[in-house]
């Protein structure tokens, strides 16, 4: 298992880095903390979470969440 920076993250997924931090922060993408500082990704969790087309696991989109 390889966890990838919040830095790697946003390269991998082609996003900008505040938009990660949030992401993970609303769970939305799955995240690993090590303390208050230091987020890590697994990157076969980011994997699933994008072939899923970036459903959370539990099966809600974060757009549906804030159409409700």
């Amino acid at each position: 298992m390889r966890l990838l920076t919040a830095r790697e993250t946003a390269q991998v997924l082609n996003i900008r880095l505040p938009r990660i931090y949030e992401l993970a922060r609303t769970n939305v993408i799955p995240s690993v903390r090590f303390g208050e500082k230091q987020i890590r990704f697994s990157e076969t969790a980011l994997k699933e979470f994008v072939e899923r087309g970036g459903i959370q696991a539990n099966g809600v989109s974060r757009e549906s969440q804030e159409a409700a």
